[in-house]
């Protein structure tokens, strides 16, 4: 059921996509309700419920541009780029803490490589550590209005795999 998100307290995880149709995807996967610009939802994980938050599709402003309007307006600790790409795997990697012990509890539960099952009965994809830099270079010294540095994650690959891994990772970034 996708319903829009009644802040609890404070978001917890925003995404960005570089296009429409990564958007469309990654609202689909974790059924988030599209709105007007951004987009809402929330997640239950075990321990609570963690707040989401989507960017409207970077597009020819690129990355930085979307991640400065989302950070902004939502203030999220940690961030999530989610992108497609052609390898044959989807390539996962953090940065900071607390995304850098998300990524590692994630592969630590679900092995290294970890086998995810495809989105509404798709094929199984593995998801591998690596990749990374995009988002990194916004978020080496930006912080959060709190004060407190700002985490990433960035997951590559096929965009329903990569929307699906973030589905998984989720969980793991539960602050």
């Amino acid at each position: 059921m996708r319903t829009r998100a009644a802040v609890g307290d404070g978001w917890h995880v925003g995404i960005v996509t570089l296009l429409a149709a990564e958007t469309t995807t990654v609202l689909s996967v974790l059924g988030i309700a599209a709105g007007r610009h951004f987009h809402t939802g929330r997640m239950a994980v075990p321990g609570g419920v963690t707040y989401l938050v989507a960017a409207p599709p970077a597009g020819p402003d690129g990355v930085t541009a979307a991640l400065v309007r989302l950070c902004e307006r939502y203030d999220p600790p940690v961030v999530a780029l989610v992108g497609g790409a052609d390898p044959p795997d989807v390539l996962l990697a953090g940065g900071r803490d607390p995304a850098d012990r998300a990524v590692t509890a994630f592969f630590r539960a679900a092995g290294e490589p970890a086998t995810l099952p495809g989105f509404r009965g798709g094929a199984p994809f593995l998801v591998r550590r690596g990749g990374g830099g995009d988002v990194a270079r916004f978020c080496a010294n930006a912080t959060t209005r709190r004060g407190t540095p700002l985490a990433w994650v960035e997951i590559h690959g096929v965009v329903g795999d990569a929307a699906q891994t973030l589905r998984y990772l989720i969980p793991y970034l539960r602050l």
